[in-house]
């Protein structure tokens, strides 16, 4: 075989290999800023190519408040559009207030925008205090950077005095405050006054 047909074989050989290294490395390293612990196996690889696709994704970061924000997925891709942004899978995230307090939220699928510093999730969205609030909305809006969340309603929730319904939630710690829960809009409360300690049911 003369040395034109050795380098051509070569050539066939390394270059395949070689972009599979490089787009590899790739992926790799242009992670989305804040994505950490996010496993790509090998054998993803030409989903990933296809796709774009980052399994078991996780976002914290402190809010100017004070609070601890952390999100995390099943999957995130790009946005695919004009958006600077990524689409999350299954989402889980729990937003814990400097008093100590943790709100803790589940959706279907979400938003996050990233140069915005916000995100939006829908499918429907769970919402649960460590107050013994849980909540249901149609939609959760967060600002990430005041450490704020605003769902939209319906908005349904069991507290521990009743239960309520409302057009709108907001979860907020304000400034020199604890964290707190402000549902607006057509605001319905069914009061369940609890028994006192010894008192027969």
């Amino acid at each position: 075989m003369d040395r034109h047909s050795t380098l051509v074989v070569w050539a066939k050989t390394l270059l395949p290999l070689g972009a599979i290294a490089l787009l590899s490395t790739l992926f790799l390293v242009s992670q989305p800023r804040g994505v950490e612990d996010a496993e790509i196996p090998f054998a993803d690889l030409d989903a990933l190519a296809r796709d774009e696709q980052v399994s078991a994704p996780s976002f914290s970061g402190v809010a100017d408040d004070g609070s601890v924000v952390a999100i995390s997925a099943d999957s995130a891709r790009p946005a695919g559009d004009a958006r600077d942004g990524l689409v999350l899978q299954v989402v889980r995230g729990t937003v814990d207030s400097p008093g100590g307090r943790r709100l803790t939220f589940a959706a279907g699928d979400g938003l996050l925008e990233t140069e915005a510093g916000t995100a939006r999730f829908s499918g429907p969205v769970t919402i649960e205090t460590t107050g013994g609030y849980r909540m249901e909305a149609a939609t959760l809006h967060a600002d990430l950077e005041a450490g704020r969340l605003m769902a939209q309603g319906p908005v349904t929730a069991e507290a521990p005095y009743g239960s309520l319904s409302a057009g709108q939630l907001v979860a907020e710690t304000p400034e020199g405050g604890g964290a707190r829960l402000v549902f607006q809009d057509g605001v319905r409360l069914v009061y369940q006054p609890q028994p006192d300690e010894g008192t027969p049911r």
